[in-house]
Parts: C-alpha cells; sequence; structure tokens
C-alpha cells in the first residue's frame, strides 16, 4: 500500500474509533457488553404512515398504533420545527420488553443498557414499548428525532465519510439535545437533576459533553437533561430559528463551535455563560421553607451510590435496601441495615433490578425483583437460610411486589402486550389472579393491613392519579384528578388517610390525603425530591429515598402529628 494510501486507511480507522460512541445514536444511560442471545421467534407485521413503517410483533399491535398514532401526530412538527423536509421512509422496529429489544438482531453492536437506538447507517429506530404512554411517546419522538436529523446530516454523495465525519464532530448534548427537546422531555425528574447541578454549582462544563461515555454513570442522566435545557436556552434567546440554522451549518461545514458563533453572535465561554445564568434563573429555589431533609431527619445511609427503596421489617428494627454504593454503576445488590447497631450486611449481591422490595409480615423472607438475564424475576429471599429462589410464574416484566396479609400470595405489576397491571399470585400453587386489566398504566400498589383494599397510581392522559379499589366489591374509585403525578401511596396504620408523592410543586414532595374529607396537605418542601416512603408498622416513623447532590440518600424520620390547617412545610 501506497504510503499516501496508508495515511488515508490510519485515519479513517481512527475517525471509526473516535466515532465509534455516536455510531448508533442511543437513549442510552449506560452502555455494558454483552453477548447477544436469540431466542423469540416473532411473527412480525407493519403498519405504514406518512414518513415511517412501524414494525411490530403481532402481539403488540395495540402498541404500535399508538406508536403510529403518535408519530402522525408529531412527526411533521418535528420537520417542521428542524426545518426538514424528506422523502424517505424511517422503519421504527418495537418489542415489548427490554430483554427482546437488546436481543436484536437488526444491528450488530450491543444495545445493552440502551432506553433505544437510531443506526446511523440506515436510519433505523428500534426500541422497546413502556407500559407508560407518556414515556412511550417520549422515546418514540426521541428516536425519531435522531433519524430525522441524520437523514439530512448525512444525505449527500460521499455518505460513506458524511457518517463518519458526523460521528466524530457533531457534539453528542447538540445531537440528544434537539431530541430530547422535540420529544418533550422536560418535567420535574429533569428539572430536579439539573437543578441539584446549579444548586450545588456542577453543570457539566458544555466542553465535556461531546460524547459522554466517558462521564461517571450517575452523571449520564444529568448530561441528556443538560443539553435538552441548552436547547431550550437558545431557542427562548435565540429563536426558534436556532436549530435549523445550526443543522444547515453544521452539515455544511461540519464545525458546531464555529456555528454557534455565527448565529449566536457569542464565543462558547460567553454562551455557557449566559446558559448557566438562564438555568439558574429557572431551577434555583430558596427562601423560607425551602430546606434539605437533614435538620429533622436521621441519615442511614452515609455512602455514596444510588440507596433506593427502603423498607422497614415488621418489628421496626431493621430496613432493607437497595444500593450500588460499591460500583456506582446502577449494578444493585441488596443490604440489610441493623438501625440499633448501623451495621450494615450485604445479602444478595448485583442482578437486583431497581424496583421496590417487601418484608414477609412474619419476617422471615424478602421478596424483590431480579434482573438476572434481563428478565425482571420475582424473587424470594430467605433470611435464615441466606437463600434466594424465583417465583414460578410466566410473566417475565415484574415490578413493585409486595407481601399480602397472611404472607400466602405477593401482589406485583407485570407488563403484558405493552400493558403494565397489577396482579397477585398465590405462593403455593403460582395461581395468578389479575387485580386490574385496563389499557392504563398502573404503578406503585399498597395494600391496605387488613388486605380489605388496594391503592395505586394510574395513568390517565398522561399523568398518574391515585386510585383506591375495594378488593371485596372490586368498587374503584379516583381520589385525585390533577395535572401532576400522585405516586408512591401508601396507607397510614389507621387507614384514615393516605401518604404520597406529588410533583405539584414542580418537586417531588411528600402529601397528605385525608380520606374522609378528600383534602390534601402538602408535608414537606424539599429542594431535592422524596421518592419511596414507607412507614414503620406502629405509625411513629418515616422511611424515604431523598435525591441531593447527586445521589440518592436513606432518611429516617419521626411521623408527626398533621394538624388540619398548620403549615407542615418545615417537616422532613
Amino acid at each position: 500500500m501506497s504510503p499516501p494510501r496508508l495515511c488515508l486507511f490510519m485515519l479513517l480507522i481512527a475517525l471509526l474509533s473516535c466515532a465509534r460512541e455516536q455510531m448508533t445514536v442511543t437513549g442510552a444511560e449506560r452502555l455494558y457488553g454483552k453477548n447477544k442471545v436469540h431466542d423469540t421467534n416473532y411473527l412480525w407485521k407493519e403498519i405504514q404512515g406518512d414518513g415511517y413503517r412501524v414494525i411490530y410483533p403481532e402481539q403488540l399491535r395495540s402498541r404500535a398504533l399508538d406508536v403510529a398514532q403518535i408519530y402522525g401526530t408529531h412527526l411533521g412538527r418535528i420537520s417542521q420545527d428542524l426545518d426538514l423536509r424528506f422523502d424517505k421512509i424511517i422503519p421504527v422496529f418495537i418489542y415489548p420488553s427490554q430483554k427482546e429489544y437488546e436481543s436484536t438482531n437488526i444491528v450488530t453492536g450491543l444495545v445493552r443498557g440502551s432506553g433505544g437506538f437510531t443506526e446511523f447507517f440506515k436510519e433505523r429506530v428500534a426500541f422497546p414499548v413502556p407500559s407508560n404512554d407518556e414515556h412511550l411517546q417520549r422515546l418514540a419522538l426521541h428516536e425519531i428525532t435522531h433519524a430525522v436529523q441524520l437523514k439530512y446530516l448525512l444525505d449527500g454523495p460521499y455518505r460513506s465519510l458524511q457518517i463518519i465525519l458526523t460521528g466524530v464532530l457533531s457534539p453528542l448534548w447538540f445531537m440528544e439535545g434537539v431530541a430530547q427537546y422535540e420529544s418533550n422531555a422536560w418535567d420535574s425528574t429533569p428539572a430536579m437533576y439539573v437543578r441539584d447541578a446549579v444548586m450545588d454549582h456542577k453543570l457539566i462544563p458544555l466542553n465535556q459533553l461531546r460524547g459522554f461515555s466517558h462521564l461517571p454513570p450517575h452523571q449520564i442522566r444529568l448530561a441528556y437533561y443538560q443539553s435538552d435545557l441548552f436547547i431550550q436556552f437558545l431557542i427562548d434567546t435565540f429563536g426558534q430559528e436556532t436549530i435549523p440554522r445550526l443543522l444547515r451549518l453544521l452539515k455544511n461545514k461540519l464545525n458546531l463551535r464555529s456555528a454557534l458563533y455565527q448565529v449566536t453572535g457569542k464565543d462558547p465561554y460567553h454562551l455557557e455563560w449566559a446558559w448557566r445564568e438562564y438555568a439558574d434563573r429557572r431551577l434555583r429555589v430558596g427562601g423560607e421553607g425551602w430546606q434539605d431533609p437533614f435538620h429533622q431527619a436521621r441519615l442511614l445511609t452515609a455512602n455514596k451510590g444510588w440507596n433506593l427503596f427502603p423498607a422497614y421489617s415488621p418489628d421496626g428494627s431493621r430496613v432493607a435496601f437497595l444500593s450500588d454504593w460499591e460500583n456506582e454503576s446502577f449494578e444493585f445488590s441488596l443490604y440489610l441495615l441493623e438501625l440499633s447497631t448501623g451495621q450494615l450486611t450485604r445479602l444478595q449481591k448485583r442482578y437486583l433490578y431497581p424496583a421496590p422490595l417487601s418484608w414477609s409480615h412474619d419476617g422471615t423472607r424478602l421478596v424483590f425483583v431480579s434482573d438476572k438475564d434481563n428478565r425482571s424475576d420475582l424473587f424470594l429471599y430467605d433470611l435464615s437460610r441466606k437463600k434466594a429462589k424465583p417465583i414460578e410464574q410466566d410473566l417475565r416484566v415484574n415490578s413493585f411486589p409486595a407481601f399480602l396479609p397472611g404472607d400466602e400470595e405477593v401482589g406485583f405489576v407485570a407488563k403484558v402486550d405493552g400493558f403494565a397491571d397489577i396482579y397477585k399470585i398465590k405462593l403455593e400453587n403460582g395461581e395468578l389472579t389479575p387485580l386490574t386489566q385496563t389499557r392504563n398504566d398502573e404503578a406503585y400498589p399498597h395494600w391496605s393491613s387488613d388486605g380489605k383494599f388496594l391503592v395505586f397510581s394510574r395513568e390517565y392522559q398522561m399523568q398518574y392519579d391515585l386510585v383506591l379499589k375495594d378488593l371485596f366489591t372490586g368498587q374503584e374509585t379516583r381520589l385525585t384528578d390533577t395535572a401532576q403525578d400522585e405516586i408512591w401511596p401508601l396507607f397510614l396504620p389507621e387507614a384514615q388517610a393516605i401518604l404520597f408523592v406529588s410533583d405539584e410543586t414542580g418537586i417531588f414532595n411528600l402529601h397528605l390525603l385525608d380520606l374522609q374529607s378528600g383534602a390534601t396537605h402538602l408535608l414537606s418542601k424539599v429542594i431535592g425530591g422524596i421518592f419511596s416512603p414507607r412507614v414503620s408498622s406502629d405509625g411513629q416513623r418515616l422511611l424515604f429515598s431523598y435525591f441531593r447532590h447527586g445521589q440518592y440518600k436513606i432518611f429516617e424520620n419521626p411521623m408527626l402529628p398533621w394538624e388540619p390547617g398548620v403549615a407542615n412545610g418545615s417537616r422532613p
């Protein structure tokens, strides 16, 4: 090979190596290595619309129609926002679950850990369908926005070289930020992560977001949300035409830095400074009442990482929870904390799916969800034998397990054909009983202590409200009807009130619903976000996981008596 050709060959190899992260634009939060296993044969069907083809397994027809409706409603808007016209059809493959999605054979690369991908070479889209309609819409729009971007950027006579150069020279913050923006993904959750970084002066510098793979795992989600907010800043400050102008300049010059200066008139330093001021104005909170839960609450987990889903033992002496503190890579293990001594014991190493867990009422077992083999199976952990075994049943996408009164049954949520419902299973013989059967997403179930009632969250028009179900009569009562999410409900011991989490204030805080009057009351006013509350069996103590400073930590707080008409914002 001649020296010029050898140099060109080595340059292309180097470019391909640099571009590897972006050859597949993903909705990933973390990419892991794993061999693919193809063990499912589908009868594939197709729905074709204006600019897209939805390709789906036969059992997902209902969800495929939902995806088609999403594209029929929004694809024209995306093209208009980006000022792009195209006459090609985008193929979209959807899958019943994460496992089936990760074993896809439409690409040769590994997709483990991603929520969806758009392939550079063929602009094909693939993702598993979530049961939540809001998440489905955001995921579908995020990935098709990538396809629209790529069809424009890679269209030309030197397509192969353009693919390599675009993969190297297009900052991921721009590609992902535009996709996040067009999917209408900004809500209380992204705001929580970026607010936390704003308050701590730990926003990731823009020059560190050309790619995301070098970031610590817990920062990758923040990178997506920051990118979204930067696109919002550009549009709010310089106009809606900013993004299509940048796309045109990027295609022609392959230099986004120069394009940003040409469009905004600001160099990178002053542009980022203006964005940080924008983020601060939008997200910073403070003043009377706003606080972190450190003054009254007792910190139980000082370790780093994400500590999630705490649960009291029946006698209140121990707390079981999930944490990735040993690796901080979303590889969760099961831990047991002795409250009197602070002794921490790891019960089950890794392969724990991030979902709530539950104690049996006799305190001898725990039920949790394992993601070993990526199947979200229900497992029982015997505390005396220190062994776990699966609950034999056919449903494979499970979450929110809980022992029911008597410990003979376990309730849980399972996704079947793209829809999530609440079930219970008899441990003795595996008899399965559905407790809900709707198209609405259902989550966060909690049973009353006598087993007569169930409270849970149900999605209505892309937000969660609380529903109370009488398990003997089957009657359901919708307890809330708001524009916000009401999640994590639980009965207080006397069952006269329900504690729950809501983002009514734009931040996930504790609220209380009086079942007699129907009135709701704000119980906390935190800066970060409160999740997965649990109350001790005597009703005197409260556990919760709290997000702040980039971590989820577990706190315990006294359950102070609630007084109607009295300000409660100073509590946890």
